[in-house]
């Protein structure tokens, strides 16, 4: 038998070093990127619209006679049940007979804001003491999960944020 000898070029051992620590600082370049995108998206403040007023649960109830008594996910997560009583019918007939004011919800983890169907706002609301207001809002790309803040608005004001069940 002969011995059969391949012209093998031999990559120098300097080159493969090069390119290992071209790999390692793009790797790290890569995570210290991503990193401080997140940390930029974490810290950034949601913007509210010009005259926006952010009020408490309690002051919601007491001045416009709203409670907020549920916000929950639900149907496998597809929806966001919002119920909401009227503790002082006249408080929240003025708060909610003006169409701007019908409530929203706003998801500041997402920047995405969330509004029932069309022909929801349309219905008739009963303004009764003790009555209930029940809303059901589509969960587009499942932003809200239990446990995720969820504000509710009604035109320029703001609720607190409430954790989703």
């Amino acid at each position: 038998m002969q011995a059969v000898k391949a012209d093998r070029t031999s990559v120098p051992p300097n080159s493969i070093s090069k390119f290992i620590s071209i790999a390692i600082i793009l790797t790290i370049l890569i995570v210290v990127a991503l990193y401080i995108n997140n940390a930029f998206r974490a810290f950034q403040a949601a913007s509210l619209p010009q005259g926006t007023v952010v009020i408490s649960q309690g002051i919601l109830e007491e001045k416009y006679g709203v409670r907020v008594n549920l916000i929950a996910v639900t149907a496998a997560g597809g929806l966001v049940d919002v119920r909401l009583k009227f503790v002082d019918a006249e408080k929240a007939k003025s708060l909610l007979q003006d169409p701007k004011n019908f409530p929203t919800l706003w998801i500041a983890e997402s920047s995405r804001t969330l509004n029932v169907p069309e022909d929801t706002k349309a219905q008739e609301i009963k303004f009764e003491n003790d009555g209930n207001l029940f809303l059901m809002f589509p969960n587009a790309s499942d932003v809200v999960k239990p446990g995720t803040p969820v504000t509710i608005t009604f035109g320029n004001i703001q609720v607190e944020p409430i954790l989703a069940r």
